[in-house]
């Protein structure tokens, strides 16, 4: 790590320690806050959202994945997006797996663009055309039926396989062609509102918090980068927004 990205970078949160990524060992996970705020819209709170999952793993007791190491969080004065996937860069050229607490959806394009010719599963309700215009190696979970029309036509051009979260909810899991290895973004908006309150988008008619997880955890792939954006703590009092994105990241580290 250079001297500008360590100043880029704050001590970790309660009580996990602050590491170097020279620290990290090839075979375990690198865990990075990056506190980004949305830049629209009238549910804000992203930028709360490393912290509170980081709490949130220690009021269930688990703490957040023993094997591995918390870099602690981003500093996102200058050019943190540079920095972020130079640092995303680093780890996975160590066979560390980036684990990036976000934030907005802004952390997980610059994740994405740092790692372009990986296979994405990306887990949200409204499709990013950032990853629409990609080659067909996206993986789209819990779709809802809001997408623009050219979306769906981006989508299916490219043969994109996905899943809606009535489908998912139904039990309709298998997909076609799982990628061996893939980067995986949780936006915790793909969760109904009615189950996790705590999400930037509003998304009536969502996944289930249980569907979630397991769908995720039932995918084969080995995930070379997790990154989970769109939760905002303040807005759900009782914590089941964290509860269901810790659920969902530990589901995912169990194949991995």
């Amino acid at each position: 790590m250079s001297n500008a990205q360590k100043r880029l970078i704050t001590t970790g949160y309660a009580g996990l320690p602050f590491g170097d990524v020279s620290q990290c060992e090839a075979g375990s996970v690198g865990v990075l806050g990056v506190p980004s705020e949305v830049d629209s819209g009238p549910r804000s709170g992203a930028s709360l959202a490393p912290d509170a999952l980081r709490k949130m793993t220690q009021r269930l007791g688990t703490g957040l994945p023993v094997n591995g190491r918390d870099l602690g969080n981003l500093d996102l004065t200058g050019d943190w997006s540079d920095v972020l996937m130079q640092l995303v860069t680093q780890l996975a050229d160590r066979d560390i797996v980036p684990i990036v607490l976000g934030g907005g959806s802004d952390v997980a394009l610059a994740v994405l663009g740092a790692l372009p010719d990986r296979p994405v599963v990306a887990a949200m309700p409204l499709a990013w055309r950032d990853l629409t215009e990609r080659p067909a190696n996206t993986i789209w979970v819990g779709l809802n039926g809001g997408q623009p029309a050219d979306v769906w036509d981006q989508i299916s051009q490219r043969t994109m396989d996905w899943r809606t979260a009535r489908q998912l909810d139904e039990g309709h899991v298998h997909f076609s062609d799982m990628p061996e290895r893939a980067l995986l973004w949780i936006d915790i908006s793909v969760v109904d509102l009615g189950h996790a309150a705590g999400a930037v988008g509003l998304n009536p008619g969502g996944m289930k918090p249980e569907t979630l997880a397991s769908v995720i955890g039932a995918m084969s792939c080995r995930w070379q980068a997790i990154v989970i954006t769109g939760l905002a703590p303040a807005l759900d009092t009782r914590g089941m927004s964290e509860l269901a994105a810790i659920e969902t990241l530990n589901a995912a580290l169990h194949n991995g």
